[in-house]
């Protein structure tokens, strides 16, 4: 009888039908910021713009130090250096720097901004306020296509500015960056910049 109770069991284990052995409740992986934006030192985005003539514009991690990596935008008029802290739960511009042609390390400098970039929970129709600007989380499964290819399930954000009279919507995937963003004026003129190639570093800290 024991013989017979072992091979009906197994003949369901396999059909799927039931188990003889306890099954565990899977535990649901701890949802984390920690390189949904790849910031390693090194690693570049190149973005086509439309629009305007400083939409286009490239993009470069030139210092890495734990979780504030320093970061240059460089338009073709200017380049920006900007600080970001990555932290578990939020991405934050913690310091910005126009003018800042010297490539000088700027991670130890005290911040003098505080603009949360992105923060969970990932999920449509979750908002923050930064500097008096409204993000909202408007889609979690947004199609982008770029010059640098497609990119599915891109988590887009809608940033209200204070005056109310224009908005910015940009749109991250997970282990790439921004992939594009779209600024609408106050006039209604739509200014874009979508990735046209990327090179990402996988060197550890």
């Amino acid at each position: 009888m024991k013989n017979i109770l072992i091979t009906i069991c197994i003949i369901f284990t396999v059909m799927g039908m039931v188990s003889c052995a306890p099954t565990s409740t899977p535990v649901p992986e701890e949802e984390s910021l920690i390189g949904f934006y790849p910031l390693k030192e090194g690693n570049m985005w190149e973005y086509q713009g439309e629009g305007m003539e400083y939409a286009s514009f490239i993009q470069k991690v030139i210092f890495s130090s734990g979780n504030r990596h320093q970061i240059t935008v460089d338009n073709g008029g200017t380049v920006i250096s900007n600080v970001l802290e990555e932290n578990n739960d939020s991405i934050v511009n913690t310091y910005r720097s126009g003018e800042e042609f010297s490539g000088e390390n700027l991670l130890d400098e005290p911040g003098n901004t505080n603009i949360i970039i992105l923060q969970l929970p990932l999920e449509k129709g979750s908002f923050w306020i930064s500097e008096e600007n409204h993000y909202e989380i408007i889609d979690i499964e947004a199609d982008v296509v770029v010059p640098a290819g497609e990119f599915k399930d891109c988590i887009a954000v809608k940033v209200t500015f204070k005056d109310h009279t224009s908005n910015m919507i940009y749109y991250y995937k997970r282990g790439i960056g921004m992939v594009q963003s779209e600024f609408k004026t106050e006039s209604g003129d739509l200014i874009t910049s979508k990735l046209k190639r990327y090179e990402l570093n996988d060197k550890s800290d």
